[in-house]
């Protein structure tokens, strides 16, 4: 079974880039979808939970220092959503398509490390100054070929 984040219970909802604090989880046995409120609110807690309900995979945007050392914990996958806006829709195709890149554990620490707040290689941590978005999405991708899946 995988589970990933989501902003709303609505029906096609977008993933949230908030692992541990994001409101909903969507979880999917390759047949059926279900959609259930965060218990918690924290990321460290929701490994359990996940255990419990036989998650082996969990695909994220981000992910923080807690749940993250949670999962290495853990035999569980980590999948990587996409740095652009993703709907369930669209992980579901892509996971049983596999299409969705599975995240090593250098890959996952330099998702930590920028969740914890060095976001000097986002782009939107600064002023685009000199430069336009799509540049500097450029440049990130160059910079960060591990999170940016390019089709």
């Amino acid at each position: 079974m995988i589970t990933f984040p989501l902003k709303t219970n609505k029906e096609n909802a977008a993933v949230s880039p908030l692992f541990g604090k994001a409101k909903y989880f969507a979880f999917f046995d390759g047949k059926n979808l279900s959609v259930e409120e965060n218990p918690y609110g924290k990321g460290s807690k929701l490994i359990n939970w996940f255990n419990e309900k036989g998650v082996d995979t969990i695909v994220i945007k981000e992910m923080g220092s807690k749940p993250f050392e949670a999962i290495s914990k853990t035999p569980i996958k980590v999948l990587y959503a996409g740095n652009d806006r993703v709907t369930t829709n669209e992980v579901l195709e892509n996971y049983t398509t596999n299409s969705l890149k599975e995240l090593s554990i250098d890959e996952l620490q330099k998702i930590v490390k920028e969740h914890k707040g060095d976001k000097s290689s986002s782009c939107h941590s600064h002023s685009h100054e000199g430069e336009t978005k799509k540049s500097c999405h450029k440049k990130m991708v160059a910079q960060n070929p591990y999170v940016f899946l390019n089709k």
